[in-house]
């Protein structure tokens, strides 16, 4: 029983402890990788961004966009849909990016190193972000 609680609890503060490391900061994105449609976009903007805060993320591409997530181990899991706003897109690339995130915020994976975040789902697609630097 000792075993088990101490499981859980590790589990519990090791999600604690990763949700507040991805907290507050501001991720631009700057690659997407689609390994089903043979696809590298390289995004060269800095307002394709993405925040979390304690329960909720925010982001940004030619569109806002907004959720519920939640931290288990190493997955982030967007709960209950993206919601966006309909403005737009007016680069073609930037749509696409737009396409693929709303296609595959489910349930990715992640890995955050140093001011890198990479988002995984599986195989298929890979999202890299870096830190905002603060000026």
């Amino acid at each position: 029983m000792k075993k088990y609680l101490i499981v859980v609890v590790s589990m519990f503060f090791l999600s604690v402890n990763a949700q507040n490391n991805l907290k507050d900061v501001t991720w631009v994105l700057k690659k997407i990788e689609d390994n089903r449609e043979n696809t590298s976009l390289l995004i060269n903007n800095n307002y394709s961004i993405l925040r979390f805060s304690d329960s909720t993320y925010t982001g940004y591409g030619c569109n806002a966009f907004s959720g519920k997530y939640k931290i288990t181990n190493n997955k982030i899991n967007f709960i209950g849909g993206m919601l966006s706003t309909d403005q737009g897109c007016t680069d073609p690339e930037d749509y696409k990016a737009e396409d693929i995130m709303m296609q595959n915020f489910t349930q990715l994976e992640y890995v955050q190193t140093g001011d890198s975040l990479i988002l995984k789902k599986g195989t298929r697609v890979t999202f890299t972000y870096v830190k905002r630097k603060t000026k």
